[in-house]
């Protein structure tokens, strides 16, 4: 797959695929989250490839269209936010990891969170996943009085060494109890499976006084460019005008990675129907034969079903085309 530049991708102009979620066959799950995926080109078999967690684990899901999606099987249970990369004839596969502790009373009790790696030939099978980064190691992987996390993880290799991006602290959305990353973080290794060496300086953080991202820094997805990197940042705010939060999509501009520029908007959450609480995560790539952006995300709201309210999260496509 070719990089695109970092100008082509600012003049796209965006789209939604539907107004519906894009099906995902037996996803029987209130939460499918944090896509990741890869074009036909990028496949071993000539098909789209897509993984995503449910409350369950990681599952994958294949597609001979990009459209409906159909499920393979559970890759691991217990694990969230997948990230692929691919490097020769290999594919890593990128998460994090944490054990609740259900004997412990406290409500957000959590055992050290991790991202481990786990690599495959064929997307199916995966070989014993290793440790890459332990938030016990990462003072900055507690905000304030929460719990230590860090999450997301993304891996970029830049001037010949892999660039670990993660996020790292966990806060809630004051009027909603939604769970969002506070900072975006990195590390760097010689290796894809290290050490690592962390930067403690954060990348981008909470800014009170910023438009967008006076909430959280949420999920921030890193986009290798020709001439730099972009970043497609799910960014949580308070709505002044309607008087709670919100979130936005977020595009910013990078020449090195690690300073990037003022956010451009790509788009609000929707204001009513499935995606009408946040935009919780996106993954994007560029279809050379189509000159079309795919950019899968995932966003929420609150159903009610048989008497039942719950936090329903499902997964939807906005298309970008050169502007």
């Amino acid at each position: 797959m070719r990089y695109q530049s970092l100008d082509k991708l600012e003049k796209a102009y965006w789209y939604s695929f539907s107004d519906e979620p894009i099906a995902a066959r037996n996803a029987f799950t209130p939460r499918l989250c944090d896509p990741a995926y890869l074009l036909p080109e990028e496949s071993p078999d000539g098909l789209w490839h897509l993984f995503a967690h449910t409350w369950v684990g990681i599952d994958h899901f294949t597609s001979t269209s990009g459209l409906e999606w159909t499920r393979e099987h559970r890759v691991f249970t217990r694990a969230h936010s997948p990230f692929i990369y691919k490097e020769g004839t290999t594919y890593y596969l990128l998460y994090e990891i944490h054990d609740k502790d259900f004997f412990n009373k406290e409500k957000d009790s959590l055992k050290n969170s991790r991202i481990m790696i786990t690599s495959s030939t064929d997307l199916a099978l995966w070989s014993e996943p290793k440790l890459l980064l332990d938030s016990d190691k990462i003072p900055r992987s507690v905000f304030q009085e929460g719990v230590a996390r860090i999450s997301r993880p993304q891996l970029v290799f830049w001037e010949g060494r892999y660039r670990l991006y993660f996020g790292a602290g966990e806060t809630r959305i004051y009027d909603t109890d939604q769970k969002a990353t506070a900072r975006l973080m990195y590390a760097e290794a010689d290796y894809i499976e290290g050490p690592y060496r962390i930067n403690h300086e954060p990348l981008i953080e909470i800014e009170p006084d910023s438009k967008y991202r006076n909430l959280a820094v949420g999920s921030v997805r890193i986009v290798p460019c020709s001439d730099g990197m972009a970043g497609l940042e799910c960014a949580f705010f308070y709505d002044r005008e309607k008087n709670k939060s919100s979130s936005a999509l977020l595009l910013l501009t990078s020449e090195d990675g690690l300073k990037w520029s003022e956010p451009k908007l790509i788009q609000k959450c929707a204001e009513d129907g499935w995606a009408g609480r946040y935009i919780t995560s996106v993954d994007l790539r560029y279809m050379d034969n189509e000159d079309t952006w795919y950019c899968y995300y995932s966003a929420n709201n609150i159903v009610k079903e048989k008497g039942i309210k719950y936090v329903k999260e499902s997964l939807g496509l906005l298309l970008g085309k050169d502007g």
